[in-house]
């Protein structure tokens, strides 16, 4: 058995050397894009487990039950006649190019590309080569261009952002928005960090609508995970209009375990 900070200090250093390894990678697309000073450039690389889309719209399966719609999706509504497909993929992005400045990011995932022969096509990427780039733009890029770069930072394959998206979620220099953003897409992502990450947001003293960011995203996580984290905002936040929310989110989750507790707690107001 490895000791427990030889444990955490051997995570820190295999989450350093890759992304380092993500850093390098989007230095080559980097210098790439910016080779394009105006036009349109795209590429594409593989989806993230659960993701798929018709080209339009894209999808992102939990549980096989629920997950997170991007888009009017026809295929989650019932249809007696046509069968609506969902592609695994891949991943596409435009980023469209002004006088050496990215303005803006179109994130596809499945179809094909439509023929345009004034297109600079980057062609299949790695995922990770498209994912550290697309961090560094979300970190550094103007406030529209940092949204849809965290969007299509999170969608991809094997793409390791949770540290970059919480460190733009934590700075104090990113718009409302941007920051509030970054807190969704946190909410997307899986492991033990990113929970208590967003559990973390939700306390910290600051803006409150990053912090009501946090409890969303928390009620979007599986339900196991978000029911009691809920019941334990709802019940121990300082910031009473906070707390509501928590209460919200959490008689939306339908649950049986959330719905005990809320007939408890409105039976001892009686």
């Amino acid at each position: 058995m490895i000791p427990t900070l030889q444990r955490s200090a051997l995570t820190l250093v295999v989450s350093a050397t890759l992304w380092g390894a993500q850093g390098l990678e989007a230095q080559g697309i980097e210098a790439r894009v910016n080779a394009v000073r105006t036009g349109t450039v795209r590429f594409t690389y593989a989806a993230g487990e659960g993701v798929c889309g018709n080209g339009a719209n894209w999808y992102r399966s939990r549980d096989g039950r629920s997950g997170t719609f991007n888009g009017m999706w026809s295929g989650a509504v019932a249809n007696r006649e046509v069968e609506t497909t969902c592609d695994r993929g891949p991943v596409r992005v435009v980023v469209q190019r002004e006088e050496g400045d990215t303005k803006a990011i179109r994130l596809y995932v499945g179809g094909k590309w439509r023929a345009d022969t004034g297109v600079t096509d980057l062609g299949a990427l790695s995922a990770r080569e498209a994912g550290g780039w697309l961090l560094s733009v979300a970190e550094h890029g103007s406030d529209k261009v940092a949204r849809s770069a965290l969007q299509a930072a999170t969608v991809g394959d094997s793409i390791d952002a949770g540290a970059a998206v919480l460190r733009i979620a934590r700075d104090d220099s990113r718009s409302q928005e941007v920051r509030s953003n970054a807190v969704h897409w946190l909410g997307e992502l899986v492991g033990e960090r990113v929970a208590a990450s967003l559990d973390s947001i939700a306390y910290e003293a600051g803006d409150r609508d990053v912090r009501r960011a946090a409890i969303m995203a928390i009620a979007r996580r599986p339900k196991d995970e978000a029911v009691p984290a809920l019941q334990k905002l709802a019940e121990t936040l300082p910031d009473r209009e906070l707390r509501r929310t928590a209460v919200t989110a959490l008689a939306q989750t339908r649950e049986p375990a959330a719905i005990a507790w809320l007939e408890r707690r409105l039976g001892q107001r009686d």
